[in-house]
């Protein structure tokens, strides 16, 4: 009978321990999206950086954040 009440107490402590783990905050799997920015002289082409505070080495021209589609625009529903 004490072997039986073992067991029983064992699953049931794994069982509470295991329970712990799913509670775990779980993350969207959607990136975040970085702003990009670029010259709007377009003096590099489509080259864009990632620091806003940089300035187009080219013409020296502050850079403007590049605004992005979803690319879903043309799509037929």
């Amino acid at each position: 009978m004490k072997k039986l009440m073992l067991g029983l107490a064992l699953i049931a402590a794994f069982t509470v321990i295991s329970c712990k783990n799913e509670n775990k905050k779980v993350e969207n799997s959607e990136e975040v999206a970085v702003a990009e920015y670029q010259c709007p002289m377009k003096c590099e082409g489509e080259k864009t950086y990632s620091d806003k505070d940089t300035k187009c080495p080219v013409c020296g021209m502050g850079l403007k954040e590049v605004e992005h589609t979803n690319g879903h625009e043309n799509h037929d529903q």
